[in-house]
Formats: structure tokens, C-alpha cells, sequence
């Protein structure tokens, strides 16, 4: 009876240390994102609305391209001039196919807190504040996986004849890069 006693103990130790160290077994969630594009309630808008609206057509657009894994259509959202360290449009395109090839069922989430534009250079930019994830379910294992995630990250847009695109992100702006590397070279 001692033994099955100090079996019975351990258990609940056991549970009890999972329970408080809020420990979860098995998969993660099947929807762990919100998906899709959203600006959040307090959100730091400096643009008007047309322009807003446009910005998010094409991230809208980005979304629907990701989730049927068309990947013309998703590249749409990048620069010709897009840079991030030393990937340009057709290396990350080439890091996509490898993405799709491995994974199926993308999904994104962006809220965007802050939106810039700069319409008074030659080309109108914008810098857009933003918190996301990009998740898919694996081939080989079946299970939803986190391909990124980024907090209060910026991503530099411009509108190359009336579509607004990335051309690069946080930390290496187009004007050049600075000293702390970020690694979310995806939105």
C-alpha cells in the first residue's frame, strides 16, 4: 500500500507543478491568430482615408494571395526595389516556394498601430507599425507551426503607380541599414 501511495502523491505533484508552471499538452490551438489585417482601436493613423484604404486592399489582397498559395500574386505585395540585409523580391520569392512546398493552410494576422505616409516625396511612402504571425501546418508533421512573428515591427512602403508595396522593413529602412538586425524578412 506504500508504494501505490507514493505513486498516488507523485501524480498530483506532478499535475499540480504542470498546472501552476500553466504547462499545456498536446498540439497548439487550431486557430492561435486572428487572420487577416486589422488596425487596432487607438491606432496612430497620419494619412487619409483613401490612401489607408488603399494600404489595406493591398495587404487584403496579400492575405487571399497567401492563403490560396498563389505565389505571383503574393509577391505583388513586394517591391521591385524591396531589400532586407541581403534578400532582394526574388531571393524572398524563392524562400515562398520553399515555404508552400513544405506547408499548406497560411494564415497572417497584421494589426497595424501606426500608419504614416509621406505624399510629399516623388512617390508617396508610408511607414506602417505592426504586430503579426504567420502560421501553416506542416506537411511532414500535420501540426499548425509558427513560420513568424514579429511585435511593433515598421514596414516601409511606397506606391508604385497606385499600389502600395513593402520595400523593406524595420531596422534597414530604404535610406540604408542601421546597427540592431531584426529577422522578419516577411512583413
Amino acid at each position: 500500500m506504500d508504494r501505490w501511495m507514493r505513486l498516488a502523491v507523485g501524480a498530483v505533484v506532478l499535475g499540480l507543478v504542470l498546472w501552476l508552471h500553466a504547462c499545456r499538452l498536446g498540439p497548439p490551438p487550431l486557430v492561435p491568430d486572428l487572420g487577416g489585417t486589422h488596425i487596432a482601436s487607438g491606432a496612430e493613423i497620419d494619412a487619409d482615408d483613401k490612401t489607408v484604404g488603399e494600404i489595406l486592399t493591398s495587404f487584403h489582397r496579400t492575405d487571399d494571395a497567401l492563403r490560396r498559395q498563389d505565389l505571383d500574386a503574393l509577391m505583388d505585395l513586394y517591391s521591385e526595389s524591396y531589400r532586407y540585409h541581403s534578400l532582394n523580391k526574388e531571393r524572398l520569392k524563392n524562400i515562398w516556394r520553399d515555404l508552400f512546398r513544405e506547408h499548406h493552410a497560411f494564415s497572417t494576422t497584421h494589426i497595424f498601430t501606426k500608419i504614416k505616409v509621406e505624399p510629399a516625396k516623388p512617390r508617396p511612402t508610408a511607414e506602417i507599425t505592426c504586430t503579426g504571425s504567420i502560421w501553416a501546418i506542416s506537411n511532414r508533421s500535420g501540426q499548425r507551426v509558427n513560420i513568424d512573428s514579429w511585435f511593433g515591427e515598421a514596414h516601409y512602403l511606397i506606391d508604385e503607380e497606385g499600389v502600395w508595396r513593402i520595400r523593406g522593413h524595420a531596422w534597414e529602412t530604404p535610406e540604408g541599414p542601421r546597427f540592431v538586425i531584426s529577422s522578419h524578412p516577411f512583413f
